[in-house]
């Protein structure tokens, strides 16, 4: 398995990215979506989210609470990793005929190790939620123990989290945080502190921020420091198909089984 920045490098297409594992058609941040969308959709990488439980486990789950996505209630740091596994994660999912298809089927919240145990020729894009430093700490480990350095891209929005990422990750690949983002698309288009750019190896960007179609600003930044481009989330073929023509790197999608 190449790493992945020659992954990236070598590609002969844009890079189709199931965004939290194909949230449009399965409970999110789940194997059962993980596996579907490698398995049926021809994905090699995988978006997800890590939060961090009471008893220091890493946990596939995008918001600080169960509520949303499973029959949880409260913060995930709350819980042992133990409680968290009786809640049913595809509780709340609802498919295209707003039936609850994936309730009562065993979907469960699923351990990051779990992740890298079942899909380990699969390529991750991974975001550490939130700004807990013992998150960064147990990742190192969790990392270390897989030899996963140069199969995951990893990152926080969060800027004081990322920062603790690009210490703690050094041969990994990185992103920029969210401010990070928007710095980049001002100074980085004209030209301005390469040197700090360089630490990053990719910009995962959106097409819009806050009503205003920033994307076109973002790429200019990106090619101009020689930057490779992933943009979210697209989930119409229009976009998608256009974002391809323009030569992006990578989409990110919540519906994997479309494009």
């Amino acid at each position: 398995m190449e790493s992945i920045l020659e992954f990236i490098k070598n590609r002969k297409s844009t890079i189709k990215i199931a965004h939290r594992g194909g949230m449009g058609i399965y409970p999110e941040n789940t194997l059962k979506a993980f596996h579907n969308s490698v398995d049926n959709h021809n994905v090699k990488m995988l978006e997800m989210d890590l939060q961090i439980t009471k008893d220091n486990k890493v946990i596939v789950l995008h918001d600080e609470t169960l509520d949303r996505t499973s029959n949880g209630t409260g913060k995930a740091i709350d819980f042992n990793y133990e409680e968290i596994s009786e809640f049913d994660a595809g509780y709340n999912f609802k498919d295209e005929k707003g039936e609850f298809s994936f309730r009562a089927k065993g979907v469960k919240i699923p351990l990051f190790e779990d992740v890298l145990k079942q899909l380990p020729h699969t390529y991750l894009n991974i975001e550490l939620k939130g700004n807990n430093p013992q998150l960064v700490e147990i990742m190192t480990h969790i990392i270390t123990q897989y030899n996963a350095e140069n199969k995951i891209i990893i990152g926080s929005g969060n800027y004081l989290q990322n920062k603790r990422v690009l210490m703690n990750f050094p041969n990994c690949c990185h992103y920029l945080s969210e401010a990070e983002i928007y710095l980049f698309g001002i100074f980085g288009s004209i030209g301005f502190g390469r040197n700090y750019w360089k630490n990053f190896q990719l910009a995962e960007v959106p097409l819009n921020y806050h009503g205003i179609h920033v994307y076109p600003l973002l790429k200019k930044a990106a090619y101009k420091m020689k930057i490779p481009v992933f943009v979210w989330v697209i989930n119409d073929q229009q976009t998608y198909h256009k974002l391809k023509s323009d030569g992006v790197a990578g989409i990110m999608t919540d519906r994997p089984d479309i494009f």
